[in-house]
């Protein structure tokens, strides 16, 4: 193993927090569209938006607001905006010291690092200042190569810029948006990392932050690849 790519939330970082509420009116309601047009037109308009065919929340707020035939409100797009953000950012807070000393020990092996995250603008604008960021020989984040993940060339993109063959590298990952199965269709061997997903309550993963809540689903089922519990466990299968 000469390579390790991880996946950025719920596995480096979490936004599981207790005190969170939902806000008392939807994105859709602030924005004065109707709420199914929005369930129906806004995952098409967020997948653009962490490919990057869309470059920012307010685009594609507005593009939402004028296929509904309502006047975007430049006011309320701005308080959105403050609104995600507040609320993403709960993930960059200290790092928890298990994450520090595992990505400590396999740099300390020699290992080459990546972080592969289906990621827009506005969750990614931390990453690069934040205390993580040094152990990393890359980042591949999907508003920046035009591709999310489970699409192998995004895999692929990582292992070439660490200069490794995807049978040398190993993914970890919390089993979002189906990228174990997508690391192994590339090549990469899979391992599903549960120690933040743990955390949150039975019936609520953190599959995509819309807004205006957590998508709340039944616990899915457990993927058929190598679980791991504690990141500590990962230093016996690299």
């Amino acid at each position: 193993m000469r390579a390790i790519l991880f996946d950025l939330f719920e596995t480096l970082v979490s936004h599981f927090d207790p005190e969170w509420k939902p806000p008392l009116r939807t994105t859709a309601e602030r924005l004065g569209v109707d709420q199914r047009f929005y369930d129906q037109h806004w995952p098409g308009l967020s997948k653009q938006w962490h490919t990057g065919e869309i470059s920012a929340y307010e685009p594609a707020l507005t593009t939402l607001c004028a296929a509904a035939g309502v006047r975007a409100d430049p006011v309320v797009l701005a308080e959105l905006k403050r609104d995600y953000l507040r609320i993403t950012s709960v993930a960059f807070v200290p790092p928890a010291r298990e994450i520090v000393d595992l990505l400590s020990a396999l740099e300390a092996r020699g290992l080459r690092l990546a972080i592969l995250s289906n990621t827009n603008d506005l969750d990614a604008a931390p990453w690069r200042q934040y205390d993580l960021a040094r152990f990393f020989d890359t980042v591949v984040f999907s508003h920046e190569v035009g591709f999310m993940k489970p699409d192998p060339r995004i895999y692929a993109l990582a292992c070439e810029r660490l200069g490794v063959a995807p049978g040398d590298a190993l993914f970890v990952g919390d089993g979002g948006s189906d990228e174990l199965r997508g690391a192994s269709e590339a090549g990469i061997r899979p391992v599903w990392g549960t120690w933040f997903l743990d955390r949150w309550p039975e019936g609520i993963r953190p599959n995509g932050f819309s807004g205006d809540h957590w998508r709340q689903r039944p616990s899915r089922h457990a993927p058929p690849f190598a679980r791991i519990a504690r990141p500590a466990e990962l230093l016996a299968n690299v």
